[in-house]
Order: structure tokens, then sequence, then C-alpha cells
């Protein structure tokens, strides 16, 4: 027993996240001198075999896109003491929840910018055949020149987080789920590009567009509920960002945009 968290390899081990999945930790990788994020699973979900291997096949699988563009790299996948772990890049800028809880609304060329970005790695993704199932502010990171890298792909759907709702046999994070997710149907890559555009029409206006008091009435909402008009909530707006937001929030995957690009 090492006494530690992590593996010997990974000094100075720093909790810095915690959530009903597990804890994420910064640490110095000893042997290429550098910082990492390293995220190890829940103790309570270690001893749960298919947790476990779902965990570690899906951080094998977000490893297979480090190289696209503004994907989270993943250095490494293991186990320590019983526990699965993930070591990947570590981003000192944050993500876009914690700009959003900062700032509020964003200036319409910065959030295009953010877009864009988030949109090249997840269409890259779908060509590998990797769905992400959980794109949100959270999970967009931060590197220190204010670009997107999009972290988790994948890593979500092998666990229920506290911070999640379970709509049928989904999990996903209720302000961000697809209509199709929240109906209980697997999520497609059109579930992806809903999200973002979730997430556009938040970064455009400082809300989500189906925000409600409770997650379940918040997933329902995605799939009952008339889109709102971003434009209502930020009067800046053009009307062409409408009729594009509208397009990405359609409630019929087959009528959303094609490639996540087109939505930018």
């Amino acid at each position: 027993m090492s006494g530690g968290p992590l593996p010997p390899r990974y000094r100075r081990p720093e909790r810095i996240a915690r959530g009903g999945m597990g804890e994420i930790y910064r640490a110095e990788d000893a042997e290429l001198g550098r910082t990492v994020a390293v995220k190890l699973l829940a103790d309570h979900l270690a001893d749960d075999e298919a947790v476990r291997g779902r965990f570690t096949r899906e951080g094998r699988a977000a490893a297979r896109l480090s190289r696209a563009p503004n994907t989270v790299t993943i250095f490494d996948v293991g186990e320590h003491e019983g526990r699965p772990y993930i070591v990947m890049e570590f981003f000192s800028g944050g993500s876009l929840a914690d700009r959003l809880a900062q700032e509020g609304a964003q200036p319409p060329a910065r959030a295009l910018a953010w877009l864009g970005q988030t949109a090249a790695a997840l269409d890259a993704a779908h060509a590998h055949g990797v769905v992400h199932r959980d794109v949100k502010p959270a999970n967009l990171l931060l590197d220190d020149e204010d670009r997107v890298h999009v972290a988790d792909f994948g890593v979500a759907s092998a666990t229920g987080l506290a911070t999640y709702t379970e709509v049928g046999s989904v999990v996903g994070t209720a302000g961000y789920l697809a209509p199709e997710q929240a109906k209980g149907e697997p999520a497609i890559p059109a579930s992806d590009r809903y999200a973002l555009a979730v997430v556009a029409f938040e970064l455009l206006t400082g809300a989500r567009p189906f925000a409600r008091e409770s997650t379940t009435a918040e997933a329902m909402a995605h799939v009952r509920e008339p889109i709102p008009t971003a434009s209502s909530l930020n009067p800046e707006l053009p009307d062409e960002v409408d009729d594009v937001l509208e397009r990405g929030l359609a409630k019929d995957p087959e009528r959303r945009f094609e490639a996540a690009v087109d939505l930018v």
C-alpha cells in the first residue's frame, strides 16, 4: 500500500473536484515532469465490476481521440489499489461553467470562437464513432490562451452522478439533455449537437433555454416545451441567431444540423 490516493509516479496530489463518480486530483508526473489531472473512480463504485469496466473502456476510447482538435489529451489509464484512474491534461483556465458563473452572458464573438472549437472536437469524435453524451459548460475546459478543450468523452455515462438525473434508462445532465435522451433513447451524434445548441443559447443569454426548479422538470421541458427565443433574453441578438438556435434545438434529431460546425 502506497498510502496515497494515486500511484507513486503522480506526486503532490491535490484534490480539486469531487462528485458521485469520484475525485479529480491535480498532480505532478514525476517521470515526464508535467502537471496532470487524475480522475479516480469513487470507492463505492470500485467494487462494481460493470462500472469499473465501463470506466476503463471509456477512458481508452477517449484516449483514441487525443489527436483530435480541441480535445483533452489522455495520458494514461490504469488502476491503483483497486480503483481505476484516468490521467489527462490539466488546464488552469477553468471551464465555461466557471466563466458563465463569473460573468454571465458572453460577447458573441467570444462565444462563437468557443462554440467553433467545441464543434470541431465533436465532429472529429463522431467521425471516430464516439458520442460524448454529456456536452455541457463544465466539460469544456479553457487553456491559458482561452481555447476550449472538450473533456469527458463518454466517461460520464459509466456512472450516475449526483448532479445527474435518470429519465428512463438514460443518465445525463438535465439542462443539456436532448429530447430523445430524456425519453430513454440512446444518445446519438445529433444528441451532442443538440447539447451544443443549448450551450450556445446559454453563452449568448446567460441562461439555459429550459431551466426549471427540478432536474426532472427540466429534462421533460426539452421534450414538451416550445423553444424559447434567445433574443427575448438578450435583445441585442439578431433574429438570425434565433433561427439558428431553433434548428439546433429541434425536437426531431433529423431536423438538426448535420454537423456541429454548421451551428456556428
